[in-house]
């Protein structure tokens, strides 16, 4: 795992994107690091961790293209048609883009109250779309194609939150999708994909998306960076790790379905922390990656194999290493919960149905503390088990 380094400006326009009155309601929990002792006009090295196996996943659109352009273009533009008004997609639409929208079905099985068709982030959607059109753009340089992408750049931008936080649905949807979501990684995916067209990463190094789109991306990484800073958190004034939804004012861990409680939650972590160690290493940037890597090595439970389909669900296994998906937001104390919203420490206790149904530890975390390991950005407190 190499180390990249580069000399840049600290970006201004992270300190201007602090939202004084989000600050005056944050919670106790909050995680708030100030670079202010660092001079913004000076010139600072940084280090960033190269996260590209641990961040690949995140841009992958196989599921779309077939490598033949010609099937691939068809497809593209099937795609277009059933874009939302809005600019965003929905989710789990593989069969519906096998055909062109006949202008008549839904689009979006969300609706808002206004009866309006929801976009969504959430299981790949919307980014994974705008890396496909992207790639055919590249190969045919179709305008309405173009067009579909810059459409989804603008509803990408326009659904952030002024905290810099992204939800999980746009326009809101009056229930949990309207937190900050990093559930199923659905702001990293959004932040990797910022990211990527900024630095004109493969499929966006044409000429799909000018300077202004790439200047207005960068400004919304930025806020979304310094977003996930301050959602961390805090137990005892030492930073921790995420929960899967946050508040979009208060930072907050809150909770989205009966079994998904407030939390710190491990398996989205994995993909913040890996992120923010890819990103320019301001003061603020670091100090989280590393108390976040610090929180997996400090709780790992080495020796023990979680077994997803039971009946022994937790197995010795002298070459494993876990994490429950859940913790106390106020401790690092793991549960289990079940659809009466209450928590369990005995996975025995919950339906078999959330017993089966759902993930309740894995060992995601063992490749980002092999890959900072590795790269010396962080020192392990005893070896990983192999």
């Amino acid at each position: 795992m190499a180390i990249t380094v580069t000399t840049g400006l600290i970006n201004p326009s992270w300190a201007a994107a602090e939202q004084e009155a989000a600050d005056t309601g944050a919670s106790v929990t909050q995680a708030v690091y100030s670079d202010a002792a660092i001079n913004k006009n000076a010139i600072v090295p940084f280090a960033s961790v190269s996260a590209s196996s641990l961040l690949d996943n995140y841009r992958d659109f196989s599921k779309f293209s077939t490598g033949d352009v010609s099937k691939d273009t068809k497809l593209a533009l099937n795609i277009v048609s059933w874009q939302l008004p809005h600019g965003g997609f929905f989710k789990a639409m593989e069969k519906n883009y096998k055909s062109k929208w006949d202008g008549k079905a839904a689009r979006s099985t969300w609706v808002n109250k206004d009866g309006v068709e929801l976009g969504t982030f959430d299981n790949e959607a919307t980014t994974t779309e705008i890396r496909f059109l992207a790639d055919v753009y590249k190969k045919t340089k179709n305008k309405d194609i173009q067009n579909s992408v810059q459409k989804a750049v603008d509803f990408v931008l326009t659904s952030q939150y002024s905290s810099g936080g992204w939800p999980q649905v746009y326009p809101k949807r009056g229930n949990y999708s309207d937190a900050a979501t990093y559930n199923d990684d659905a702001m990293v995916r959004i932040m990797v994909l910022a990211d990527d067209i900024v630095n004109k990463r493969q499929p966006f190094d044409s000429d799909i998306l000018d300077n202004t789109y790439r200047s207005r991306l960068q400004q919304a990484l930025n806020k979304g960076v310094q977003y996930t800073v301050k959602a961390q958190i805090v137990n005892n004034g030492t930073p921790t790790i995420w929960g899967a939804q946050h508040d979009p004012v208060t930072y907050a861990s809150v909770p989205a379905r009966a079994f998904e409680l407030a939390s710190k939650t491990t398996t989205e972590s994995v993909g913040i922390t890996a992120f923010l160690m890819s990103q320019p290493q301001t003061a603020e940037v670091k100090k989280a990656a590393l108390s976040a890597l610090k929180w997996f090595d400090t709780n790992r439970i080495d020796g023990i194999k979680y077994n997803r389909q039971g009946p022994e669900f937790f197995q010795k296994d002298a070459s494993s290493v876990m994490w429950y998906r859940f913790y106390n937001v106020e401790d690092n104390k793991y549960f289990f919960s079940d659809r009466d919203g209450k928590k369990y420490t005995d996975i025995m206790k919950i339906s078999e149905e959330r017993r089966l149904g759902y993930a309740w530890a894995g060992s995601q975390a063992k490749s980002l503390l092999i890959a900072a390991s590795e790269s010396g950005y962080y020192k392990l407190s005893k070896p990983l088990p192999k």
